[in-house]
């Protein structure tokens, strides 16, 4: 419980830090609906440079909660400002407080009038309006984490990744039970990613055989495409659990991207070429624009170095000729030319990933520096 507290002090935190400094950055979107006559507002956090990096697109992440702009600019913030890791910098989207739109959802579960709403105007409005790159992700508490999952059995396609957290299922609320076993059958090969968290608290109490029931349907009959993970959280008071579920949704769904594949996966264990072949395919079927391979790669050889420095050598030379621009890549090379007892090699690589790393960080610079002072020690014994 402790730990969980003091992980919860240190994001409440974080919110506190950023929200003043990203309340510039806010926008307000007005959209119309036929059955409602006052206008509709979304507020829209635009990420930190959207201005200045025009050449830039950005994911999409919609919460349907009017006070979730709080506690989601100030996490993202925080996850993103160091090099965009482990939350790549994303626009959010959540209804303005007193915006009625949430009228138009269905609870019996029998027509999805609201998620058509997002489909029809909202999505379309936020792509024209913004630099968006077709990524979305969908989150949402209690019954909005209910209006998620109807949104993947209902319309699968319209956001990539889903974040739910203690959603109202029981008594088949919105038919989410019943419909769920048949819609993940006709789910297909499109990569989804679907998080689903809960705790044990006496607002959940109704719904704990529900969890059971989406636990079980989910082991049943999830197919490959749905990535997805399902976290008790024992130990942490209910309000905390929206954080505490989009911080380590964000951290799986986008692992792939930050640490890459382990190095005894069946693409890794087929080469540097399979993993570029294999990040080629995440880029257009899972998140729909570039993602490098260049941490996989650089997982493979250094796992490589340990039992197989001659397979090393051959990895890093490839990740040197992929990512030319790139100092860690002559770094690493300049180990495996260590390792392989050729230290002049390894000498002309490491001066190579010095000069190439004039641009960096302070703390990359030195380290990639002092690789360099260990290896002329090396060239004069």
């Amino acid at each position: 419980m402790l730990n969980g507290l003091i992980r919860c002090a240190l994001v409440l935190l974080c919110v506190l830090y950023s929200h003043q400094s990203l309340s510039a950055l806010n926008e307000v979107l007005l959209l119309k609906h036929k059955d409602i006559e006052q206008s509709l507002a979304f507020n829209v956090q635009l990420p930190k440079g959207y201005s200045k990096n025009t050449d830039k697109t950005y994911n999409l992440l919609f919460d349907f909660h009017p006070m979730a702009d709080k506690y989601l600019a100030g996490i993202h913030q925080w996850l993103s400002h160091n090099g965009e890791w482990p939350w790549p910098q994303t626009i959010i989207v959540t209804p303005k407080m007193g915006n009625p739109v949430g009228r138009l959802f269905d609870e019996s579960g029998d027509s999805t009038p609201l998620i058509d709403f997002f489909e029809a105007s909202l999505i379309p409005a936020i792509d024209a309006k913004y630099r968006t790159n077709g990524f979305r992700i969908f989150s949402g508490f209690r019954v909005n984490g209910t209006l998620v999952l109807s949104s993947l059995i209902n319309k699968p396609n319209l956001f990539n990744a889903h974040i739910v957290t203690s959603p109202e299922l029981n008594d088949d609320y919105a038919q989410i039970l019943s419909k769920l076993p048949k819609a993940l059958r006709k789910m297909g090969n499109k990569p989804q990613f679907l998080w689903v968290g809960h705790g044990n608290w006496n607002k959940e109490a109704d719904n704990q055989e529900a969890f059971k029931q989406l636990h079980s349907m989910l082991q049943s009959h999830a197919p490959a495409s749905l990535d997805w993970h399902f976290e008790v959280f024992a130990d942490n008071y209910f309000m905390s659990l929206p954080l505490l579920s989009l911080i380590n949704a964000v951290e799986r769904l986008f692992n792939d991207i930050n640490n890459g594949l382990e190095p005894t996966s069946p693409a890794s264990q087929k080469g540097a070429m399979a993993l570029v072949e294999h990040f080629a395919y995440l880029s257009k079927y899972k998140y729909g624009f570039d993602v490098s391979a260049a941490a996989s790669i650089r997982g493979l050889g250094e796992h490589q170095l340990t039992h197989s420095p001659e397979q090393a050598l051959i990895t890093f030379k490839t990740y040197a000729e992929l990512y030319p621009d790139s100092a860690y890549a002559y770094h690493y090379l300049a180990q495996a030319y260590l390792a392989n007892k050729d230290v002049n090699k390894a000498l002309e690589s490491q001066k190579q990933a010095v000069a190439m790393s004039q641009s960096m960080l302070s703390w990359h610079k030195k380290h990639i520096a002092k690789q360099l002072t260990k290896i002329e020690a090396l060239t004069e014994q």
